[in-house]
Order: structure tokens, then C-alpha cells, then sequence
């Protein structure tokens, strides 16, 4: 299996390819190399390739649908924008990993560092779990993120887990309480998070075939944590 970048144009910049001998692998994909080691992770990705080091197995995400990239922006933008204001921790992208454990390496789509443990951030990766992390699920990587995804975070201790299915609808919600979890399951209405405190969505804003101005979204979140939580 090789692995190159088609063209290097800023059009053409974020879209990989994968080249089995002549032939190239059309996305969607999610690709398991093993016998992997943490070095040769670092060495085999990097900013336009999205994979988790999984015991020593390396799996490669296909690149996302322009609707995954579209949510991904529109949360971001709310929670990044919340975080930064209420300066409650940082908030990263889907290229930012986290090291759990020996050969244990994943990149959530968003994740969430309360700023008292912000020495954890090193400069290339969060040397533990986030205390939040939001994947958005994909058709070709439901059971991964849905099953072995989900069970190492349990494992790392992350107190919130948000799983955002678009195609069926619902966000599925894990909160950590002592040893074990809690699981909700959001189809319409507010959805609150406990980790960032006074945080939430509108469940209905991301079904939308047009997604709302996400300026507009902070806004309306500000505005309601003001009241319930002022400072």
C-alpha cells in the first residue's frame, strides 16, 4: 500500500489518495496497516491524513464528505468560540491527537482541554485523554467510532463523549460518572454539555440541509449562558 498527495495545488492540497500497486482506491475507505510503532505513525501521517494508532494498528481515514467537514466547522467554530470566551480551556481540531497509552494514538474530530490541565498540550500531541472529544460519524466508520473507538475512550477516562450521527439523525452522549458511563440519546431540543458549563446546541440545527450561521448560534449561546450562569 503507498500513499501520496494528488497534485500539490491549494485545490488539490487535502485530497490523499490510495495507490495499491497501479490502482487507485476510490474513497470511502478505512484502511488497517499492522505492526505499526509510534514512530512509524509519526512518520506516515501528518496534516492532510486523518489516523489512529490503535495496539500497534494503523487505521486510515478516508477523506471526509463535504457534509462531515460542514458540521465539523459549524461546531468548532460554537465550541472554540464558547471556550475562547469564557476562557474556560482550548479547543482543537481533527488533527490534533491524543496519546493514551503506548501505541495507543487517536484524533477525535474535536476535542476539549480544561485549562487546568492544559500542560498536558504538548507541542505536537495532548500527552493523555481530552476531557471532551465529538466524533462525527460517517456511514463507512459507524462501528469503528460507534464500538472500537468509543471503548478506548471509555477506557482513557474522557468524561464526555459526543457521537453526532447525521444520516440517522441523533447524537448519541456518553458522561463519565465514577467508573462507568452514562448514555443519552438527543434527537430534537437543547443538549447541554457538563464539561464545558453553560455550553449547548440546538439538536435541530445540525439536520438542517443548510446549516445556520454559526455567528449567529454563539451568539444565542452566550446569550443564554449569561443568564443561567453570570459572572
Amino acid at each position: 500500500m503507498g500513499k501520496e498527495q494528488k497534485g500539490r495545488s491549494k485545490k488539490d492540497r487535502n485530497l490523499t489518495e490510495l495507490i495499491y500497486r497501479t490502482k487507485v482506491i476510490e474513497p470511502p475507505y478505512l484502511i488497517r496497516k499492522f505492526d505499526v510503532s509510534e514512530e512509524e505513525y509519526d512518520q506516515l501521517t501528518d496534516e492532510d491524513t486523518k489516523a489512529d494508532l490503535f495496539d500497534g494498528t494503523l487505521i486510515i481515514h478516508s477523506p471526509a464528505s463535504i457534509r462531515h467537514e460542514t458540521i465539523f466547522k459549524f461546531l468548532l467554530f460554537l465550541m472554540y468560540g464558547y471556550a475562547e470566551q469564557k476562557q474556560l480551556g482550548e479547543v482543537l481540531g481533527s488533527r490534533a491527537t491524543m496519546h493514551l497509552a503506548h501505541c495507543r494514538k487517536f484524533e477525535p474530530d474535536i476535542l476539549f482541554v480544561r485549562k487546568e490541565r492544559l500542560e498536558l498540550l504538548k507541542d505536537k500531541e495532548l500527552e493523555g485523554a481530552a476531557d471532551m472529544v465529538v466524533e462525527i460519524i460517517s456511514a463507512w466508520t459507524r462501528d469503528y467510532d460507534m464500538l472500537e473507538k468509543r471503548q478506548v475512550y471509555h477506557g482513557a477516562g474522557i468524561d464526555e463523549i459526543w457521537l453526532i450521527d447525521d444520516e440517522e439523525r441523533k447524537i448519541v452522549v456518553d458522561r463519565r460518572e465514577g467508573k462507568k458511563y452514562n448514555t443519552d440519546t438527543t434527537t430534537s431540543g437543547k443538549l447541554e454539555s457538563e464539561v464545558m458549563q453553560g455550553f449547548f446546541v440546538q439538536t435541530e440545527w445540525f439536520w438542517q440541509e443548510i446549516l445556520p450561521n454559526p455567528f449567529f448560534c454563539l451568539q444565542e449561546i452566550l446569550k443564554e449562558s449569561m443568564r443561567v450562569f453570570p459572572p
